[in-house]
């Protein structure tokens, strides 16, 4: 008998033993995987549904194309069952701060990181530091892969592409002479940069092409509106006005109709109030293109990461996005009379979201709670 208890109990210590020697998945490190592999994930228990927290550091939401694009993946993480938190966080442009939320978001133990770099090489290292700690990087709207190649997916549309499209279809529109005059983003801003020189290619390809004024407008209509007034009081000859985006067309097509100027060709964005007005005055000569930096971006960037945490994706490791545009013969289709001009057309959002984002004169500031956009929550 003393011998049977003596081999029980050895064979107890020896099942011990073995079970202390592994972990189970969820206790195990989680690795990221190299270009555009995924990061395994610990399977849920079954029946139920494995869920992620997620966050996004944003560069600054100071224009309703910025608002939108907080509400469109607020929107997506919002009716996602799979998104148990997430955290948006505001850079307001000041890379510092950035890399500071970065750095709180892998402390919080996200995820996934959704970002837009303010400046590639700035924020480099506590982008390796995320994807070193098995956080699935998603890179959107400004190319990472100049400064690391430590992210798991990107998402941009090319903001040269954003500048040339629209400045040659006005130098074809003015059948290849005019001046022109240049209503430019914000200082210093890459998006602003690259997209002047997308615009100054496509008029180098035309010699009788004059551009006789550029002025930067920061995207904005209040601050459009004073520059176009002046650029109108400065210029008698101006033939046609190309445009670095945002709502600054909506701006000088109002500041134009005032002048009782003939109409000219004019490029612009999707923003909705822009396309109200175009499909106002085009029967009475206005001739206008609309390209569009999509404001689902960041929305698509976080479909992508959770096919990477689910372990089903199967795409490409930087993804390019092709511009979309809206010509004279398509803006009815596009522009929205019954919801405010900050709304931006080229949405994913339900159309329940949309209407309660941007119906009622609501201009997407509130949010989806009533509470604001989100920012640094």
């Amino acid at each position: 008998m003393k011998k049977w208890i003596a081999l029980l109990l050895s064979c107890v210590m020896l099942l011990a033993m073995v079970a202390g020697c592994g972990g189970t998945p969820a206790e195990s490190p989680s690795q990221s995987g190299g270009a555009g592999e995924t990061a395994p994930q610990s399977a849920a228990p079954d029946g139920e549904t494995k869920t992620y927290k997620v966050g996004f550091s944003n560069v600054w939401v100071g224009n309703t194309w910025g608002v939108q694009c907080v509400n469109e993946l607020e929107a997506y993480l919002r009716n996602n069952e799979q998104i148990s938190e997430y955290y948006i966080y505001n850079a307001d442009n000041d890379v510092n701060k950035q890399i500071s939320d970065i750095e709180d978001l892998i402390a919080k133990g996200v995820d996934m990181l959704i970002l837009q770099p303010i400046s590639a090489e700035s924020v480099a290292a506590v982008v390796e530091e995320a994807y070193d700690a098995g956080i699935v990087v998603v890179n959107c709207t400004s190319p990472l892969s100049d400064a690391t190649d430590k992210y798991n997916v990107s998402v941009v549309a090319r903001d040269y592409d954003f500048g040339y499209v629209g400045a040659k279809w006005l130098c074809e529109e003015l059948g290849g002479e005019g001046n022109i005059v240049c209503l430019d983003g914000m200082a210093g801003l890459s998006s602003a940069v690259l997209r002047m020189q997308g615009a100054q290619d496509a008029f180098a390809e035309y010699p009788g092409i004059n551009v006789i004024a550029s002025e930067y407008a920061d995207w904005d209509y209040a601050t459009a509106k004073p520059v176009m007034e002046n650029l109108l009081a400065a210029y008698d000859d101006i033939d046609g006005i190309w445009s670095s985006g945002g709502d600054m067309t909506r701006a000088a097509i109002e500041v134009w109709a005032d002048s009782g100027r003939d109409w000219i060709p004019m490029m612009g964005e999707d923003c909705n109030g822009f396309l109200k007005l175009w499909s106002e005055y085009k029967d009475d000569g206005l001739s206008c293109i609309a390209t569009s930096l999509p404001t689902w971006l960041f929305a698509y960037g976080a479909e992508l990461g959770l096919e990477i945490l689910n372990g089903t994706y199967e795409g490409e490791k930087d993804i390019i996005v092709e511009i979309p545009t809206i010509t004279n013969d398509q803006v009815d289709d596009y522009v929205r009379w019954d919801l405010s001009d900050s709304f931006w057309c080229g949405t994913k959002m339900t159309e329940e979201d949309i209407v309660a984002l941007y119906g009622n004169g609501n201009d997407g500031s509130q949010g989806l709670t009533g509470e604001g956009v989100a920012t640094d929550h």
